[in-house]
């Protein structure tokens, strides 16, 4: 077992000069996407990860028995949560499910004890994912050239592709134009960026665990797929089946190989494995319910600055998603009508149906409730 590093040790985080007013323009930038997205949709969107591909309610059950340096933080003690999570798309503009894209998944978990970073407590903690393990958004200057070149290149995006690929780090600048097309439920998230673990510092993944979405893996989505095919084969696919997810921690041991400050660097994997911490179960349901959806787009926030100081997102573009995040949720409320968002405290105040209990009534035969799936 190697030397675990402590959160706060020095050179964890290295703030760069310049770097709180480069977050402030990258901020600036963002809104801007956001309403030129407005002005083509006629409803202002996220700044980033604004296109909804389906929403899903679930359990988050910790691990019994972890060694100690996963017991960490939420995870220091076994148990189980409700929780709701979101398939969405990261590209800064609306593009069809059939091309190749970065997507991700977005978490809420209720019932989470423990003292919050930010926001009124009500016991949550928010996780967000992409599928790949790098960012091209390796910081905020990075950042901000790469968001300069989108705005130029608004409308023509194969010149903005163009010029990402004459980048210095192309490499890292074109992987989400690159990915598999792969369906929602069969692809590896990870959290890219790094988090306080307790004690310590981790990466997070999270892996396909079912066999039916194991399967589907190494299937390719065509290029004469529908343009909604990732949301409709995601409802299809969750209404048929149990998903389940792993949850799982790298941990920091080595700064020179894994550095927290730019996310262009991946962590070997094959060095410094993930472990699974956690499980995430979703039970048979309809995952594209318009109201849960326009709910979640409209009213609710994910940012994992709204979670427990023991997992206290690190790294420069953390701090640069902390201000970015909170600028474009205002901006996307007040264009909307909005005056604020809605932080849910339990499963009781998401508005998706929840299948009825069902019991066996020999006496008095009932109209049971249909079950998705079935």
């Amino acid at each position: 077992m190697g030397k675990y590093i402590k959160w706060d040790a020095q050179g964890v985080e290295v703030i760069q000069p310049g770097e709180r007013e480069k977050i402030k323009e990258v901020s600036d930038q963002f809104n801007r996407f956001q309403m030129m997205n407005f002005n083509e949709h006629h409803h202002c969107l996220r700044g980033t990860h604004l296109k909804t591909q389906g929403c899903v309610m679930g359990k988050f059950t910790v691990k019994d028995d972890l060694p100690p340096h996963l017991a960490q933080g939420m995870f220091a003690k076994p148990g189980q949560y409700d929780m709701i999570m979101r398939y969405s798309s990261l590209t800064p503009k609306l593009v069809p499910d059939n091309v190749s894209a970065p997507r991700g998944i977005g978490m809420k978990i209720f019932g989470v004890e423990g003292e919050k970073i930010w926001g009124e407590d009500k016991k949550t903690q928010d996780w967000t994912f992409n599928n790949y393990p790098i960012l091209e958004l390796r910081d905020p200057k990075t950042t901000y050239e790469i968001a300069d070149c989108l705005e130029k290149n608004w409308n023509d995006i194969p010149k903005f592709a163009e010029e990402q690929s004459k980048r210095v780090d192309a490499d890292v600048a074109t992987m989400g134009s690159q990915l598999p097309r792969q369906h929602l439920v069969a692809m590896p998230e990870y959290s890219q960026s790094a988090y306080r673990f307790g004690d310590y510092v981790a990466k997070f993944g999270v892996f396909p665990q079912g066999e039916e979405q194991k399967k589907l893996e190494k299937y390719s989505i065509p290029d004469d797929a529908p343009i909604n095919i990732l949301s409709q084969h995601a409802r299809d696919f969750h209404m048929k089946h149990k998903v389940t997810y792993s949850f799982c921690a790298q941990l920091l041991q080595n700064l020179d190989e894994q550095p927290v400050d730019d996310l262009g660097v991946v962590w070997d994997e094959k060095k410094y494995p993930f472990e699974q911490i956690a499980t995430l179960e979703f039970e048979p349901q309809d995952s594209w319910l318009p109201e849960f959806r326009v709910w979640w787009d409209d009213r609710i926030t994910v940012n994992s600055w709204h979670g427990l100081k023991v997992h206290q997102p690190l790294g420069s573009t953390n701090r640069m998603r902390r201000v970015v995040y909170a600028e474009s949720r205002k901006l996307r409320l007040r264009v909307n009508g909005f005056k604020d968002y809605v932080e849910p405290a339990s499963l009781l105040e998401v508005p998706a149906p929840v299948v009825a209990p069902q019991f066996e009534l020999p006496f008095q035969p009932a109209v049971k409730s249909v079950e998705v799936g079935v």
